[in-house]
């Protein structure tokens, strides 16, 4: 079969789902993926400001299934896959630090987490790729769906796939599907993550690599330069519980960035930034407007949305978990129903 002659399928998100999605579609199917982002990967995302690097979304996965396990492979042996054991800490509300037994080998990409959407598309030439390129609606019909991106259209595509956030394709969707009411009901929870970059006589001396934390506001911090291929100068990510989050999702960043310093402070006695060093180091908040999905849409026994007739899909770890690994399975599983199409 002639590339002409495949159906040609839109995706929309180069998130794990999106990019688990087209890899299991390549062979049959003419692929075109949208994004508004500037890069690939979606949550796998790495912030770049020399010396710094930030993987400011996902810190790490896991690989418990078999068929992500054998997706890995190739990447694990190009380099892109990585082992860390980092040193895990529990830190109370009062401060008091106790080291915690995580013994479970933890992945990383690498050198950054968005580093799996450069290598995949690196070996996918034949794909169409748009990327800072977002999706305002999806017009036309079954079998003939046309994008609107601007003043730009694409198609028409035999096949929509939505691997965003549900909300946002929700938003998207021209029709009543089988599964509207299944994006309706999901909710997914914010996050906001501080990225913080010390100059070198500025550092805090950190006896850890993952810090976890009994407090209302942070959740979680990591050192980012010391995880397996990265570099440069020290890379702290602090990220904040998703309640909270959620209930403070519309503020300020300043004024969320300035909380998430003072806690970390308290909590663990490093400083955060000085007056020297605020001009030659890195501070910034990300926000995460959808971070973890509080209720799933589906089921792991089918991880994904779908209406055959209609030509529309939905996958995202959202159907089934909030893990890198549940997006992988969400966006391969339902290529394996797609594929029945040819």
């Amino acid at each position: 079969m002639s590339k002409v002659e495949k159906p040609r399928i839109a995706i929309i998100g180069t998130g794990m789902a999106g990019l688990a999605c087209a890899d299991g579609l390549a062979q049959d199917f003419d692929l075109t993926l949208f994004d508004k982002s500037r890069g690939l990967s979606g949550r796998l995302s790495t912030r770049r400001a020399p010396p710094y690097a930030f993987d400011h979304g996902a810190q790490y996965f896991r690989a418990d299934s078999a068929a992500f396990q054998q997706w890995l492979k190739p990447f694990e042996a190009a380099g892109h896959v990585r082992t860390w054991l980092p040193r895990h800490v529990n830190i109370s509300a009062d401060g008091t630090k106790t080291a915690r037994l995580d013994a479970a080998a933890k992945k990383v990409f690498a050198p950054g987490m968005s580093a799996i959407g450069k290598a995949l598309v690196a070996g996918r030439p034949q794909w169409n790729v748009y990327l800072d390129c977002g999706v305002d609606a999806v017009d036309g019909k079954a079998g003939a769906w046309v994008l609107r991106a601007g003043e730009q259209s694409f198609g028409p595509f035999a096949h929509v796939v939505l691997a965003i956030p549900p909300a946002q394709g929700q938003a998207l969707l021209p029709v009543e599907t089988s599964f509207t009411q299944a994006l309706a009901k999901t909710k997914m929870l914010g996050c906001h993550t501080l990225m913080l970059g010390y100059a070198p006589d500025e550092a805090p001396a950190l006896d850890w690599d993952c810090a976890h934390f009994e407090d209302d506001v942070l959740g979680f911090a990591a050192v980012n330069s010391g995880k397996p291929g990265r570099g440069g100068e020290l890379a702290l990510v602090l990220q904040t519980k998703h309640d909270w989050s959620q209930a403070h999702i519309e503020d300020d960043a300043e004024a969320v960035g300035a909380t998430m310093k003072a806690r970390f402070e308290a909590l663990t006695g490093s400083k955060t930034f000085t007056s020297s060093s605020a001009a030659s180091g890195y501070d910034r908040v990300h926000r995460w407007r959808y971070a973890s999905a509080q209720v799933l849409a589906t089921t792991p026994e089918q991880p994904y949305l779908l209406d055959r007739d209609q030509g529309l899909s939905a996958i995202g770890d959202w159907c089934s978990g909030s893990k890198v690994e549940d997006a992988f399975l969400s966006g391969a599983a339902l290529a394996a129903s797609l594929r029945n199409l040819v």
